[in-house]
């Protein structure tokens, strides 16, 4: 919860416990916060549940409907589609598995943690073997600079993170 509502709530609690009118409480909070003073609906409503005798300035959970679609079926489906064509649409997965483009978006991003890079699904965290062909290719790195520290940053052409094109003139 914001560090403001908590504030406002704590206030606001405060002036009905030493009984304060609505109308006080409402131009000391706008007195106080000025441009960023809570609405006054949000303000009244905090106030009838404090005098009423509420103390938690929590909001309760709220009862929905749980998602039906982010389920082990549709993740592990998600997961395929994405492994076999990285360019896919949020969308398309929508169509694909008939359910919403939150749905999909929720369980790219969110479950598989996934981001969207230059028009491609990609994983944030590596796979173990791409960790391991990383390591590798770093310790090559590591031991050609041992061996060639003078020569080895002019035998570099271009670099990114996904690539590392050099030429051997050793």
């Amino acid at each position: 919860m914001e560090s403001t509502k908590i504030e406002t709530r704590t206030n606001i609690r405060f002036m009905v416990e030493v009984d304060w009118e609505k109308k006080q409480i409402i131009d000391a909070l706008k007195q106080v916060y000025v441009d960023n003073a809570p609405k006054q609906i949000n303000n009244y409503k905090w106030i009838s549940l404090f005098r009423s005798g509420r103390n938690e300035i929590e909001d309760e959970p709220c009862i929905g409907r749980p998602s039906t679609s982010v389920c082990e079926k549709n993740i592990d489906a998600v997961r395929d589609m994405v492994e076999k064509n990285r360019p896919i649409t949020t969308e398309s997965v929508a169509d694909t598995l008939t359910i919403s483009v939150g749905s999909a978006h929720t369980i790219l991003v969110e479950t598989l943690g996934l981001s969207k890079l230059f028009a491609r699904w990609v994983p944030r965290l590596l796979y173990p073997d791409q960790q391991q062909t990383r390591s590798h290719l770093s310790m090559e790195i590591f031991i050609k600079w041992d061996e060639y520290s003078e020569a080895f940053l002019q035998g570099i052409v271009t670099g990114d993170e996904t690539w590392l094109y050099q030429y051997d003139h050793w």
